[in-house]
């Protein structure tokens, strides 16, 4: 019987102040799996605004996955930096690289109006972190981890000034324009990364820009997830067997999150999945102080 793996990314949990995206919500797209994998930006752990509820949304579907008995897998991203460890994983004998996307720029995320402050951040992260190889893949994210950790604080302190109704409309404005040229700049950005750090990977996954798509670059397929927040468009990515398929996530206010009937990209993998015999669960959730 072939393995069926999930992957999603960007959830968001508590993070939109509706708590439409709640961990039950999305309970309908895990059934059936053997492993769900979060690739970054679970919940909104980081916000103190969110930190408290979307941390029992982390419990909720740690629990539902054990209730289900779904293996879950969780890697951080730039709004969870320390939710765990895990920021980058290999799948299918290193066929799939997954991470979150924040690594791939050193603004983190450059569309924002703090990308001046979130890349002097990364920055003295890489140095005070004593990062010498800055080559090395484990040292990049130990330093993307801790320019988002520090990113919060960061604002607070900093926090920017009111304006008038005009000036915010400009400024609107002009992050609409960033956001546009940033979608298109990074799917060629991630084919880059991958070429560096994942040579050997086909098949490319990531989330962080909230644009969904396919991109091919050579005989690399760049593959990104979108996000339940704003655009909101989510995917889902579901490894089975030899197959990888992308499906977009419906909603519906009776019966939560499900995958569409019809993939939107597929394709026949080299490398079946296969669950390493005995090998303990990974992606703990490391509980925060507000758990």
């Amino acid at each position: 019987m072939n393995r069926r793996t999930l992957i999603l990314s960007d959830t968001h949990l508590a993070g939109n102040g509706q708590g439409a995206v709640r961990a039950d919500l999305l309970r309908p797209l895990w059934q059936g799996a053997d492993e769900l994998i979060i690739n970054g930006d679970l919940a909104e752990l980081s916000d103190p605004k969110w930190r408290a509820d979307a941390a029992r949304q982390v419990i909720q579907l740690q629990e539902l996955c054990e209730d289900d008995g779904v293996r879950l897998t969780l890697l951080s991203g730039n709004h969870d930096p320390m939710l765990t460890d895990r920021r980058f994983l290999r799948l299918c004998q290193g066929e799939v690289f997954l991470t979150h996307g924040d690594m791939l720029h050193p603004a983190i995320s450059p569309w924002t109006s703090h990308a001046g402050q979130l890349r002097e951040l990364h920055e003295n992260a890489l140095k005070q972190l004593e990062l010498i190889d800055r080559a090395q893949l484990d040292q990049q994210a130990m330093a993307a981890a801790h320019a988002s950790n520090l990113k919060w604080d960061h604002l607070a302190e900093h926090a920017a000034p009111q304006r008038g109704a005009l000036y915010r409309k400009a400024d609107m404005a002009r992050k609409v324009a960033k956001v546009l040229w940033f979608w298109h700049r990074l799917p060629k950005l991630a084919a880059g990364f991958a070429r560096r750090y994942a040579p050997d990977a086909r098949f490319f996954i990531f989330g962080h820009i909230h644009r969904a798509g396919v991109w091919h670059f050579g005989e690399q397929t760049i593959i990104n997830t979108g996000s339940y927040h704003y655009p909101c468009n989510p995917h889902a990515v579901v490894i089975e067997g030899r197959t990888l398929s992308m499906h977009k996530v419906v909603f519906n206010r009776d019966t939560g999150h499900t995958l569409s009937g019809q993939p939107r990209y597929t394709a026949e993998m080299h490398n079946d999945q296969q669950a390493p015999p005995g090998e303990p669960p990974s992606g703990e959730t490391r509980r925060t102080d507000a758990a």
